[in-house]
């Protein structure tokens, strides 16, 4: 009997159905919507590995697509996540769903190394329906899978990473140090599965960090600028990184990262505003790019980071 109550819990807590069944549950009980307000559909699609993903295709059919990755211990119809997504297909069609290991996809959580496939099988998919382009919206974690698609696939229009640390340790703040309670222990595991609903891997094949991924799209901005000139595009893309270092600035106690997260706690918007944003193009792209590592910056922009011919970069 014992052995059979322990396969038991092995399965619940491995099965994405019963999983979403007690997240929505959870939301109904704080009073929250588990649904969306404007037409839908629900899709499914499998990532290069194998690993089942659901998803929900939002906003009537459009030339340019948007798909959505969430954060870490969050999915597809998290109000936040869903307002987004719903405000979004106003104008675009929209392609969200659950990174794996959340909600209701299979798989476990990598913390960014595998979730770039996700993104890619979602890319993909939208690319099936004939959308003409396809731009990628990430946040935190799903901000390192955007990064790392667009590094390793170079098949979308456009990326936007919100808050994503540009380093996998950043510093020894109480956010980190819950990200690694929750993956390298194994209570920590058991309680993301069972009271969040996020499903983890323990095991991490050192992937490059996101600062690095972020270099290997420089062909990209540079054809952005070339497109520019040429005036063969009016899109422009800006890239948002974030950190968790505490930036040398009165009255700021977090870093961006841990500020953005900032769950409409009044001191860290307060916080969140103190910290200036740095733009540059070009040359000052690379200084802005310089400043976004030393964690000063609430949002670096940097438009075709490249330097000027015989000027050498800052290292």
């Amino acid at each position: 009997m014992p052995h059979r109550r322990r396969a038991h819990r092995r399965w619940r807590g491995r099965n994405p159905a019963l999983r979403w069944d007690l997240q929505k549950l959870a939301l109904r009980a704080r009073g929250e919507r588990d649904a969306y307000d404007v037409a839908h559909s629900q899709f499914w699609c499998d990532a290069e590995d194998g690993v089942r993903l659901a998803g929900t295709r939002l906003g009537a059919d459009r030339d340019t697509a948007i798909v959505i990755a969430h954060g870490f211990m969050a999915y597809r119809t998290k109000p936040r996540w869903r307002v987004l997504a719903e405000g979004l297909a106003q104008r675009f069609t929209v392609y969200t769903f659950d990174m794996r290991g959340h909600g209701q996809s299979a798989g476990a959580c990598t913390g960014g190394e595998k979730e770039l496939k996700d993104v890619h099988a979602v890319v993909s998919y939208a690319r099936s329906r004939g959308h003409d382009r396809v731009v990628t919206v990430g946040g935190s974690l799903g901000g390192i899978a955007v990064i790392g698609e667009a590094a390793a696939y170079h098949d979308v229009d456009a990326m936007i990473a919100i808050s994503s640390p540009a380093e996998w340790a950043t510093s020894d703040s109480k956010m980190v140090r819950r990200m690694t309670w929750l993956f390298t222990s194994s209570l920590g595991r058991v309680v993301a599965r069972r009271v969040m609903g996020t499903t983890i891997d323990l095991a991490w094949g050192n992937p490059l960090p996101p600062a690095d991924l972020i270099g290997r799209t420089r062909l990209m901005f540079e054809l952005i600028h070339l497109a520019l000139q040429t005036d063969s595009t009016r899109l422009i893309t800006m890239l948002l990184t974030g950190t968790s270092l505490v930036p040398p600035i009165p009255g700021v106690a977090l870093g961006h990262h841990d500020l953005s997260h900032h769950g409409q706690d009044p001191e860290k918007i307060r916080q969140l505003k103190t910290v200036p944003a740095v733009i540059g193009h070009s040359f000052g792209g690379l200084i802005a790019q310089k400043v976004a590592g030393e964690g000063v910056a609430a949002v670096t922009v940097a438009i075709d980071p490249a330097p000027f011919r015989g000027v050498l970069p800052l290292p």
